[in-house]
């Protein structure tokens, strides 16, 4: 996660040049800086992006567009809520995704997400005690008839949006994760062995992610909680291969084919099935028990009936659940976000 100052190290890393110049340029001038009690250099993010616009800095335009955002970020959230990341509220921070939501605030609420997973443990949290309530209680508003259908999709939409720039900020960190592993790997067997470009293809082969399809089926339209269990996954180490709502079962057989799964992961929130669709849902769950792969379902009702119960090798209840099971079931690492903040302690 990008901070909101920067230390020596980093700015010559975001510069690609050596610390000794970070440091000429500040007692130069050129860039503005504070010193911590300790006499160590901080460089705010306002002053960073300024130096680079002004010095012609060459940044990647991925780089560039994240510091960007961040700055967006910063700027859109006030002290109180600030308070509230600080001290890990989801409950109050809930109430001020709500409140965002509410008065269509598109900007806050990205910036609201963007900061909260910075400050909270796991998407998991984040999405069952901030997004989840959120969305529970403007659904709520809308049963009452205190705003209109057109409301709720615009909230939707807006919840949709925010959550999928979160999605392709992450997979662009998991890939800069990736090619500096890669570079690392080759650098070392270039000492050992004098075959690197081979012996680093191998070593990353070997450690592929496992793939996970990501999807609702046919009539199922709600794809936010999806979109959450895309995340989970993804900051649990997996390839996810997100298909999104409403997909037709014999393209989803197809999908699995294509990307060979470990797991296909859907979500349904009908509160009832229809019978041609449970039909179709039963002999889509044979199909993958046939190619061995794991069927995770879950939303709000789970599609349940008394007389025609969903069956699945795992029911979620919440994201929690889901995140639970895979680490019961699969070898996972710490998510991103407990090493940050597990660092800031």
């Amino acid at each position: 996660m990008i901070s909101q100052f920067f230390s020596t190290r980093e700015l010559s890393e975001l510069c690609a040049v050596g610390e000794t110049t970070v440091k000429r340029w500040a007692n130069m001038g050129l860039i503005k800086y504070h010193k911590t009690i300790g006499g160590h250099r901080k460089f705010k993010l306002d002053d960073v992006l300024d130096f680079i616009e002004k010095n012609h800095i060459r940044v990647s335009s991925e780089q560039l567009e994240r510091l960007q955002v961040q700055k967006r970020n910063a700027d859109a959230i006030d002290l109180n809520t600030e308070i509230l990341l600080v001290r890990g509220d989801v409950g109050a921070l809930a109430d001020k995704l709500t409140e965002s939501l509410l008065e269509f605030k598109k900007n806050e609420v990205e910036a609201l997400l963007s900061k909260a997973i910075e400050r909270i443990p796991s998407f998991s949290v984040m999405f069952d005690n901030m997004i989840a309530p959120a969305m529970h209680r403007v659904g709520n508003l809308w049963c009452e008839k205190k705003i209109s259908i057109s409301d709720e999709h615009i909230i939707t939409n807006i919840v949709v949006e925010a959550i999928l720039r979160t999605k392709m900020r992450l997979e662009s960190s998991l890939r800069e994760e990736t090619e500096r592993g890669a570079s690392s790997l080759t650098l070392l067997y270039a000492n050992a062995q004098g075959n690197a470009t081979d012996a680093a293809r191998s070593e990353t082969n070997d450690k592929k992610r496992l793939a996970i399809v990501a999807t609702c089926p046919e009539s199922e339209l709600h794809e936010v909680p999806l979109l959450g269990v895309s995340l989970v996954c993804e900051t649990l180490g997996f390839q996810v291969r997100y298909i999104g709502a409403s997909v037709p079962f014999k393209d989803l057989e197809s999908a699995v084919e294509e990307h060979k799964p470990e797991m296909v992961c859907m979500s349904i929130t009908n509160a009832r099935l229809h019978a041609p669709i449970y039909r179709r849902y039963e002999q889509f769950r044979k199909f993958l028990a046939k190619h061995q792969v794991k069927f995770i379902i879950g939303g709000q009702f789970i599609g349940e009936t008394k007389s025609h119960p969903l069956r699945a090798d795992f029911r979620a209840r919440s994201c929690s659940d889901l995140e639970q099971y895979i680490r019961e079931n699969y070898d996972v690492g710490q998510t991103s976000q407990e090493i940050d903040l597990k660092s800031m302690n």
